[in-house]
């Protein structure tokens, strides 16, 4: 007898044993079912500072107070040239480095530059052609200019006409560059919990796509999406205008 209960209390130990790690091995596939899920969410950009960086190709305005004639204006009304190696040439001064600099970072720049030549410089630079693109379902598609640096999104959809009919408010595409590539975030305008969503800030180069409602059961990967939007693109801006 007291063999058989010395057997049935090993047994009962091995799988008392076993238990917390077959609930471990649980617990890590649930764990990684959570992250991989997570992953899979759409990316959310919140609202944070930010400051536009001067780019090749971008057209800028400088204004040289007391030296109106040093200022771009009399030169061409509609700017002057960043060119590919973000250099801009300038009256007196002449080629200037500003590329990757934001706007108060290449005034300064540039009032140094004025100040070896001039006893009282001062300067403002602003980029004139700071742009958001919007494609799909809305009325009138094409580019949102962004004259302060950034908008809201809601802002930018009624700047070119709203929403058509055939629009799908709960995925909506917004593809943002990050580094040398680029990341897109599916807004979703129905649930009143994402409704912080309408006042996200719309940046310069940033894209979004309304999708049409026939699309909503389709999960498109982000190349995809990219090629789509820039399709939609085609008759109002170069690729190449995307891609700077």
């Amino acid at each position: 007898m007291y063999r058989t209960f010395f057997y049935t209390l090993l047994v009962s130990l091995f799988f008392v044993g076993c238990a917390p790690k077959a609930l471990l091995e649980e617990s890590y596939k649930v764990k990684a079912k959570q992250t991989q899920a997570e992953q899979s969410q759409p990316r959310v950009y919140r609202n944070v500072r930010f400051e536009y960086r001067i780019a090749p190709h971008d057209r800028i305005q400088v204004t040289v107070y007391n030296h109106p004639e040093l200022s771009t204006q009399t030169i061409n009304k509609d700017g002057v040239l960043v060119d590919s190696s973000g250099i801009v040439h300038l009256p007196l001064i002449n080629a200037v480095r500003i590329g990757r600099l934001t706007q108060p970072q290449a005034a300064h720049r540039v009032q140094a530059r004025y100040g070896h030549y001039l006893k009282k410089s001062s300067v403002q630079l602003e980029v004139l052609n700071k742009r958001a693109f919007v494609a799909g379902e809305v009325k009138n598609p094409g580019v949102v200019k962004l004259p302060n640096e950034q908008t809201a999104l809601l802002q930018a959809i009624t700047e070119v006409g709203g929403f058509t009919d055939a629009a799908d408010k709960a995925r909506i595409f917004l593809i943002r560059k990050s580094g040398r590539g680029s990341r897109v975030a599916i807004i979703d305008l129905t649930n009143p919990t994402s409704l912080s969503h309408a006042t996200m800030m719309i940046r310069p180069n940033d894209i979004l796509y309304v999708t049409p409602s026939k699309m909503k059961s389709i999960a498109l990967p982000a190349a995809s999406i990219f090629k789509l939007v820039a399709d939609a693109l085609l008759p109002f801006v170069r690729y190449q205008d995307l891609t700077n």
